[in-house]
């Protein structure tokens, strides 16, 4: 777990250094490289219609498995039983300040799923916000290795005008105690206003953030964190005029290298 955290947050120092400032707004049908190692791919309905003609029969193929998809609700703190069967199961949550999360799981085997809700969470990584006063911890009873499907998602509320096209969702990192970026493969899907990320390990505490920019309008789900701190306004400060040294204080990429040596057991820089 050491070792894969430093190479997060590694790869987060990489990505900050090669790309522009936060706060460049793309297409949402391009890939956008939005402050984490892993690109948000943006889907949406008008973006189907420059596919190929193959994407008919795709899109004839996944609505015939939609049919075979269950989707229930749970409350935080309870366990719910996921059917085995190779059935694809969405678990969502009660809605919070700005979205609702949810679990898509799909296996052979039956499991049990738990999340409870982290009142206290660390702070943002420099230059984001929060979109909840929350983090979601996710537990599962027989496992979470050689799943056919799991997957971490956070839908933004239907009467909400944030842009979380963005957004990522970031797994809390213990060694060095910190939210880090980079763990699966993300996605944004415009069509349901919708992050979603595919992990190999669902197990462990998630939370979702935007860039200061994007998440002004965050509202209590940015204030009620942890992450609103001085330092973490600077930072964003830091980070969006992008002159000077990229690495300077107040910067990004100077918070990941200071986690990162704390992570290694390395002095300050």
């Amino acid at each position: 777990m050491k070792l894969s955290c430093s190479i997060l947050l590694a790869t987060q120092v990489l990505s900050v250094l090669s790309r522009p400032a936060l706060g460049v707004t793309r297409p949402r049908t391009t890939t956008i490289a939005a402050g984490g190692a892993g690109a948000i791919t943006a889907t949406s309905a008008a973006a189907g219609t420059t596919a190929s003609a193959g994407a008919g029969a795709g899109e004839a193929g996944e609505e015939a498995g939609e049919e075979n998809e269950i989707e229930q609700e749970a409350q935080f703190g309870e366990a719910v039983n996921l059917d085995g069967g190779d059935i694809k199961t969405d678990t969502l949550y009660p809605p919070g300040t700005n979205g609702r999360f949810e679990v898509e799981f799909q296996n052979q085997e039956a499991r049990v799923l738990t999340v409870t809700e982290n009142i206290n969470p660390a702070a943002p990584p420099a230059g984001f916000v929060a979109l909840e006063p929350v983090s979601y911890v996710v537990a599962l009873e027989g496992g979470a290795e050689y799943l056919t499907l799991q997957k971490i998602d956070y839908i933004l509320n239907a009467n909400s005008t944030l842009d979380i096209s963005t957004g990522q969702v970031a797994r809390f990192c213990t060694e060095a105690n910190s939210f880090v970026f980079g763990e699966g493969e993300l996605e944004f899907e415009a069509d349901e206003n919708e992050l979603t990320l595919t992990v190999a390990n669902m197990v462990g505490e998630w939370a979702v953030f935007v860039p200061q920019t994007a998440g002004a309008g965050a509202g209590a789900g940015a204030d009620a964190g942890a992450g609103e701190t001085e330092a973490g306004v600077g930072a964003g400060a830091g980070v969006g005029a992008g002159a000077g040294d990229p690495c300077g204080q107040g910067t990004m990429c100077r918070a990941l290298l200071d986690a990162l040596q704390r992570l290694v057991g390395g002095g300050q820089a």
